[in-house]
């Protein structure tokens, strides 16, 4: 946890080689002391809130100015899953302190269900929703339950199987700093996923979208 924790984001090539480096070794041990292994028993401690503390995933970090401590990863017991996090527009050093204040914050959610297919973890991409709100107010654990919430009840339910993943996302003047990467990312329709090691305090996982794919990793904490 030392070894990540702190770390600023740095590009997804250095992050990789951070990771083959510095990180596998502890991986793999971790991966052959993982407390439990059995995928049902697994669904008792994935349930709950996390925040990813560290990630070789490319859309964790291509939208500038990702708030860790308002990112957070939403499983229900129902098989909804929610990712959300904030991005601060304006936050670099350069600029009008006045106009940076006046720029809103963006806030980024993906709704997915999550299963077990073949003894394997599985996402499944239901929608993206996207809002821009006021910066001074922080995204809290409730107003993302709230808004998660919202969306599962009133647009994902009532639209069923026939919802359709829209193809692009309205993205005018963000600033997106691997641009291929985010949208093969978010058009994603689903992905499967692996417990390298998981406890009641944090998880370490890998994730692939596709078996020509190199797997990406990331460190997730409980929140809740």
């Amino acid at each position: 946890m030392a070894r990540v924790q702190g770390r600023n984001p740095e590009a997804l090539n250095d992050e990789i080689e951070f990771y083959k480096t510095e990180l596998l070794p502890y991986f793999i041990k971790l991966s052959q002391q993982n407390p439990v292994f059995s995928v049902t028993e697994q669904l008792r401690l994935l349930v709950g809130v996390w925040t990813p503390i560290w990630s070789t995933i490319s859309f964790h970090e291509s939208l500038p100015q990702r708030i860790q401590e308002q990112s957070f990863q939403i499983f229900q017991h129902d098989g909804y899953c929610a990712s959300v996090a904030r991005y601060i527009m304006g936050k670099e050093p350069s600029g009008s302190p006045d106009f940076k204040s006046r720029l809103p914050a963006y806030d980024f959610m993906v709704i997915q269900k999550y299963g077990v297919q073949n003894g394997k973890w599985y996402l499944h991409n239901i929608d993206r929703f996207q809002a821009f709100t006021n910066r001074e107010i922080p995204l809290t654990l409730e107003s993302v339950y709230n808004w998660f919430t919202h969306v599962v009840n009133t647009k994902v339910n009532l639209n069923g199987s026939t919802r359709v993943l829209p193809k692009a996302l309205n993205l005018e003047n963000i600033q997106i700093n691997h641009a291929n990467g985010f949208q093969k990312t978010s058009l994603a329709t689903s992905q499967v996923f692996e417990h390298l090691y998981i406890d009641n305090d944090w998880r370490l996982v890998k994730t692939q979208t596709d078996a020509s794919h190199l797997p990406s990793y990331t460190i997730a904490l409980r929140r809740q």
